[in-house]
């Protein structure tokens, strides 16, 4: 029998506004009502969040008391959070339900265990080990659904002014773990982009993100020209019309480095064209901790098929203890960026900047609304589209990413 009436929503929000987006997104695309309940850590709360998965288990350490809405009965149906220090809240408020709360949690490094979720959602190009309750998408989900995009159109309806078309939209990130950004990079970025636009004669408008940076910002600005325009990113509580360039771009062009602005751009159905970053390691240590994960990833998926198969000799126990600690998330795969854009240019979603501008659109990629229909069947609110249909329509698109 499934649940009477709509479920109640709880969605777990912290500081980081990519992981709420992301649980945001998987809220609004189930199309119930949702309460947001933002939790405040300590500082010391992310160094808690990096001790191996179990130490603290479910818990509530960390989050800083009397900063939060209470977390009180009547327990809700399901709990959406996204990030590694919302799991063990999210696993506590299960405990507290006495196990009638689902939880429902997104992203890398949170779900390290999937079987204390009803579900753990993840992308793709994680790598991370296959299990039942572990769904994998393309992009990451978020709350770009056509709904949310009309609105924005009609709310900005004139952010180009007389400029002429093709509105060339380029959404910029900036440096991260794996991608540089520095001043020359961004003034390439903005001179390509310009000729690339130049050669449809259209007009470039560039919208910079909290990483970019302002020399980088000023870069983009001094190469595309005056008869460009860039909008500075600004500090939250100022009007932001992301969304609204997202609606009513003709193109989106996109730094490769920004999982979410990816994701949100396909979601668009626009023509999307990803311009890449170059690949940076944090220094000698980050190599050797990345080279070390690839080492892992690699030998505990070695000899499977072959003679070393059933685990024996040295390579037999190095494939079982790697495949140990990629099972209990002790070690993570690396993030392979790469592999995101080319499973989106499998797709369809995306196309690699450098190639002609074809103003065709791309097929909408919202991966928020397959999750979404996930959920429905662990709360069993719909009698059809059971688990097994769910795992084919995964595989059907992972076999195409």
């Amino acid at each position: 029998m499934g649940r009477k009436g709509k479920p109640t929503v709880w969605v777990l929000t912290d500081d980081r506004p990519g992981n709420n987006s992301q649980s945001i997104g998987l809220a609004e695309a189930l199309g119930w009502p949702y309460e947001m309940k933002p939790i405040q850590f300590y500082r010391f709360a992310r160094f808690l969040a990096r001790l191996p998965n179990g130490l603290l288990g479910i818990s509530r350490v960390g989050i800083r008391a009397g900063r939060h809405l209470p977390l009180l009965p009547p327990w809700p149906d399901l709990v959406i959070a996204t990030g590694r220090r919302l799991a063990p809240l999210a696993r506590w408020i299960r405990r507290q339900s006495m196990g009638y709360s689902c939880i429902v949690h997104l992203g890398r490094r949170g779900a390290y265990n999937p079987e204390h979720f009803d579900l753990v959602v993840s992308c793709a190009h994680f790598g991370l080990t296959p299990h039942v309750r572990r769904m994998e998408v393309v992009a990451p989900v978020n709350p770009m659904g056509a709904g949310r995009l009309a609105q924005a159109a009609t709310r900005w309806p004139n952010l180009f002014g007389q400029a002429p078309r093709p509105h060339i939209v380029l959404l910029v990130g900036g440096k991260s773990s794996f991608c540089s950004f520095d001043e020359e990079t961004a003034r390439r970025l903005g001179r390509e982009v310009h000729a690339f636009a130049a050669s449809a004669g259209g007009t470039v408008h560039a919208v910079t993100s909290r990483r970019t940076g302002e020399h980088q910002t000023s870069a983009i600005e001094e190469a595309l020209g005056k008869s460009n325009s860039v909008r500075r990113w600004q500090p939250a509580g100022k009007e932001n019309p992301y969304v609204g360039y997202l609606a009513t771009a003709d193109v989106l062009v996109v730094t490769g480095d920004s999982e979410s602005m990816l994701a949100e751009a396909v979601a668009s159905g626009k023509p999307v064209y990803i311009y890449p970053l170059p690949e940076c390691f944090p220094g000698a240590l980050g190599k050797v901790r990345e080279r070390f994960r690839e080492w892992v990833a690699s030998r505990a998926t070695a000899g499977r098929s072959g003679s070393n198969a059933s685990g024996s000799g040295q390579e037999g126990w190095q494939r079982r203890l790697c495949a140990f600690l990629l099972s209990r998330s002790l070690v993570l795969p690396p993030r392979n960026i790469k592999r995101l854009h080319q499973g989106l240019y499998r797709l369809g979603a995306a196309r690699p900047f450098g190639t002609e501008l074809v103003m065709r659109p791309c097929p909408a990629l919202y991966e928020s609304e397959r999750v979404a229909r996930q959920v429905r069947v662990i709360l069993k609110m719909q009698e059809e589209n059971p688990a097994e249909a769910e795992t084919k329509e995964m595989e059907s698109v992972m076999t195409k990413a």
